[in-house]
């Protein structure tokens, strides 16, 4: 295990992201699957070693491409529709704060998994592109040391972080995995930009939905 210290990238960002929910239920894209694919791989990689160290198997709260979506997503909202979903939830709902230009694409989970996409204005709900960030929260009993257990796995590169850490497999760095202490939920950054998805987890701005 390694850690780096995140560089701040200069100029802006190339892609002005944002995710949301809909109120139909218009049809899932290729893209959402993508990103519920990527997602899946990553959570694996954090995940199978907390198994290893554990007594007892630890439910693998996984996402799957073959998993189908509930009917509350994928859906376009308002940053007040963000956080009336979480005050319906009753836990919190990350995401990397607001950004002006973007479009919030919601996906929720019957099982609690939540995925907020920063959509261009203009992009089409489920676009194929799988260019856009993406903050997913993911309920755990204890996030925090799935992190910590996570952060001893070879290739693993760890990011300090106040109250919380972070992780990412140096072989796939698009995805950042965090959790803060004594949280129930891990959060996974996810940006077609390894730079961008460190950029935006150092920054500070992955919180809850306010």
């Amino acid at each position: 295990m390694r850690s780096d210290t995140l560089r701040t990238i200069p100029g802006h960002m190339s892609e002005q992201l944002t995710r949301s929910l809909p109120a139909s239920r218009p049809r899932i894209g290729f893209g959402t699957v993508l990103i519920l694919a990527l997602a899946a791989s990553l959570v694996a990689w954090v995940l199978i070693d907390r198994n290893e160290q554990t007594a007892s198997p630890m439910p693998a709260a996984t996402p799957s491409a073959e998993t189908p979506l509930s009917a509350e997503g994928p859906r376009i909202v308002t940053v007040d529709g963000l956080s009336a979903l979480s005050g319906l939830r009753g836990r919190p709902v990350y995401w990397a704060g607001a950004r002006p230009d973007a479009v919030y694409e919601v996906t929720e989970h019957a099982d609690g998994r939540v995925y907020v996409r920063y959509l261009r204005s203009g992009t089409e709900l489920g676009s194929l592109q799988p260019d856009f960030l993406t903050v997913a929260t993911y309920p755990r009993p204890d996030a925090y040391a799935d992190i910590e257990a996570a952060a001893k796995r070879p290739g693993a590169i760890t990011v300090k972080l106040p109250a919380g850490l972070a992780v990412y497999d140096e072989a796939r760095s698009t995805s950042v995995y965090l959790a803060y202490r004594g949280s129930t939920e891990q959060v996974e950054v996810y940006s077609p930009s390894a730079f961008e998805a460190r950029r935006v987890v150092e920054s500070g701005r992955v919180r809850p939905v306010p």
